[in-house]
């Protein structure tokens, strides 16, 4: 059998048919572009950068050194002076030096709170990144709590919140700037002697 060549009409509809494809593979391609929503019984926990999560900062601090020191010495000296009358004079000398002393530091905190983080990035090894600070002003006192550190994946509870020491390489600072930080500090003439004697 001998192939006829393709008739008019049924150029036509060839045609038609791809130009009513072509749409249809856009709306295709944009679709699998897009992410897939997130199912309702999905794990919500961060893990991704650009996450958020909670760190629930409970961290409590206590120092204590005490040191004493005590030093003894003696020293004595014993002389003979001949007079003219050839008698003797016995001369005695004693040195006598002591020293004590002592200090105590004790020294201990508390800091609670919530803190929003964001994961920044990931390492080599798959720990998450992670940054945030908040401000907060009451009464033109300002308080400012920053936390930086990473994560492991695992230690995420499924409410999407960490405890403080489970945070690597954590670095918490915790600032105030105000009246009452002021009044905490030492003055100029207090630091300005402390510098001397130290």
């Amino acid at each position: 059998m001998n192939d006829s060549p393709m008739n008019g009409s049924t150029r036509g509809v060839l045609l038609a048919v791809v130009l009513a494809m072509a749409p249809v593979s856009s709306v295709l391609a944009q679709v699998a572009a897009e992410p897939a929503p997130r199912s309702f019984y999905a794990d919500r926990r961060a893990s991704s950068p650009g996450d958020a999560l909670t760190v629930i900062i409970t961290e409590f601090s206590t120092v204590q050194a005490t040191a004493q020191t005590s030093v003894n010495k003696g020293e004595s000296a014993n002389a003979s002076v001949l007079q003219p009358d050839t008698v003797r004079q016995s001369v005695g000398v004693d040195f006598d030096s002591r020293f004590a002393g002592g200090g105590q530091i004790e020294r201990s905190g508390k800091l609670i709170a919530k803190l929003a983080v964001t994961i920044t990035g990931v390492d080599a090894r798959g720990n998450l990144l992670v940054k945030g600070e908040q401000d907060i002003e009451v009464n033109n006192e300002r308080q400012r709590i920053s936390l930086e550190g990473f994560v492991r994946p695992e230690d995420i509870a499924p409410d999407n919140t960490i405890p403080s020491w489970r945070v690597g390489a954590a670095r918490i600072e915790f600032t105030g700037k105000g009246l009452l930080a002021r009044k905490q500090s030492p003055g100029i003439l207090t630091r300005l002697l402390g510098w001397i004697w130290e």
